[in-house]
Formats: C-alpha cells, sequence, structure tokens
C-alpha cells in the first residue's frame, strides 16, 4: 500500500508514469459492484490525486507548460488499459476516471482492481475483488498506513463517496454501512475518510 500513496517533495518528479506506478489517491469514488457466482460486473468513476502534485502545489509550486503536457500524456498511456472508458487530465495533479470491468474470477487467486486493472497486487488499487484459495470472494481496500494516512492529511486528501456491491450467496463477513433489505439490495459503503475501509467476503452460488 506504501507504493500507492507514497509521496516525494521533489516537482520534477511529477507525472512520471503516475498511474502505472501506483501514485494515484482517490478524491472522489462512486462504485457499483455485481457478484453472481464467480463474474462480476464493475463500474467506477473516480476523481484521482497524485499526492506528490498536490503537496508540490501546497508548497507554492507553479506548474510549467511542459510538466502540464507530461500529465496530460497520461491519457494516452490510459488508453491501452483494460476497462478504461476514460481517463482525463482535470488539472492541479487531478485525473477523472471511469472504468468498466465484466468478467470471471476463474481460478484461485485471480483478481481485478481499480485503478490499476492490469495489476494484481492490491498494493497497486485502493477497490479490488479477489477469489480466495478457499472458494469464496473478498471485495475490499487496503488498510493506509499511518503515516502515509497522516501525510495524506496534511495535504487534504480526503476520499469521499460510496461503494455499492449486490451479490448473489451467502456473506460471511463484511463491516458495510449499510445492508440488504428484506427484499434484496446492496451492500453500501459511505466513503469519507482513509478510516473507512471496504471489506466483504461471500461464499459464492454457483450451479
Amino acid at each position: 500500500m506504501a507504493r500507492l500513496f507514497s509521496l516525494a517533495r521533489n516537482a520534477a518528479a511529477i507525472a512520471v508514469g503516475v498511474l502505472l506506478a501506483g501514485c494515484l489517491a482517490p478524491e472522489t469514488i462512486d462504485a457499483n459492484i455485481v457478484l453472481e457466482g464467480y463474474k462480476y460486473d464493475m463500474r467506477v468513476e473516480t476523481r484521482l490525486a497524485d499526492p506528490r502534485a498536490v503537496n508540490a502545489i501546497a508548497d507554492g509550486h507553479v506548474f510549467t507548460e511542459q510538466e502540464e503536457d507530461r500529465m496530460r500524456a497520461e491519457e494516452r498511456k490510459a488508453a491501452r488499459m483494460p476497462g478504461f472508458e476514460g481517463f482525463t487530465y482535470a488539472g492541479e495533479g487531478r485525473f477523472d476516471l471511469v472504468v468498466k470491468l465484466t468478467g470471471e474470477l476463474d481460478a484461485s487467486g485471480s483478481a481485478i482492481g481499480v485503478p490499476n486493472t492490469r495489476a494484481k497486487s492490491q498494493a497497486d488499487n485502493f477497490l479490488s475483488i479477489r477469489r480466495i484459495d478457499d472458494g469464496t470472494i473478498e471485495v475490499s481496500t487496503p488498510e493506509i498506513p499511518e503515516r502515509a494516512r497522516a501525510e495524506l492529511g496534511q495535504i487534504a486528501i480526503v476520499p469521499n463517496g460510496t461503494v455499492a456491491v449486490t451479490v448473489t450467496g451467502t456473506v460471511i463477513e463484511t463491516n458495510a454501512d449499510e445492508t440488504p433489505g428484506f427484499f434484496g439490495g446492496a451492500y453500501r459503503w459511505n466513503i469519507s475518510s482513509w478510516d473507512d475501509r471496504v471489506f466483504l467476503k461471500v461464499k459464492p452460488a454457483v450451479d
């Protein structure tokens, strides 16, 4: 997780492969996930911030046109990422991302995540779906190390939004803020701080 929220004060390091390097943190998130057996359907809209860029701005750094161009170049790199419907530079080290992923966790250890949809390691993502060795599925966000959380707080990057998961199967464990009613619905998390983790473990209903 340290890689996702690594911080650097050197402005020259800004905008070098921020997505693939795992250097972006979510400021807003609206995620909807549907799990049917081992099949998943995930749609995520999020605004991502590069902590290094936000930190540099807080220190009074003004982006040069060259640095802004390097940020915009990330859009072209992201076009090759699976599931990306949109990835747009919004200015001041922030990007607007829309991801739509459908597929199947067809083997133990298989996983998918956002924002780095190529990565299998949770260290590169803030929201992941993973098939565990015992056949269960986990939907989760990682725990943020205390030091990284403090640094993010100092430069006012705070996540905000909702994550909703609809499942068919038996939920074994969850820390959801809201659970489905008698007639069904989604498990829902209201995100407003780095302490608001998402965790759901389900035994999927399979034929």
